[in-house]
């Protein structure tokens, strides 16, 4: 079922959400970084939610990678194993490392979730840097 292309479609649908993620993400670094130089924000949080802002970013990377490599897998689904030997040679990795499409869409769900709880976290941050600070 997951090799159909309308599942394939919606998965790169899905996908697509970094933007929002990546937007909210840039915008919380913007609000923290408002906090520290014009309020009384305390600097561990504001590192704290700089630190949870990048690892989001880097969340929201992955699934920009993701988007584009799951567009040429189900382009050429034949093509799986050239797909696997271009990503080995690319991130420098030995041996036959094919993987299921069922295994890179439980990877591409997990990148999507730990992106969110990133996004959360770093929100959580920057609110409790607005209760305790003297804004």
């Amino acid at each position: 079922m997951l090799d159909n292309i309308v599942a394939g479609k919606v998965l790169i649908a899905t996908l697509n959400s970094w933007r929002y993620l990546a937007g909210l993400s840039l915008f919380g670094m913007l609000c923290s970084l408002m906090l520290f130089l014009f309020g009384d924000s305390v600097t561990l949080l504001f590192l704290l939610s700089l630190s949870f802002g990048i690892l989001c970013q880097y969340f929201c990377w992955r699934l920009w990678l993701d988007c584009r490599l799951f567009g040429i897998l189900y382009q050429s689904p034949t093509e799986s194993h050239s797909f696997d030997t271009a990503i080995n040679m690319l991130w420098n990795k030995n041996g036959d490392n094919t993987r299921s499409l069922t295994s890179r869409w439980i990877g591409a769900r997990g990148q999507l979730r730990f992106g969110g709880i990133a996004l959360l976290v770093q929100w959580l941050i920057i609110i409790l840097s607005v209760a305790v600070s003297r804004f």
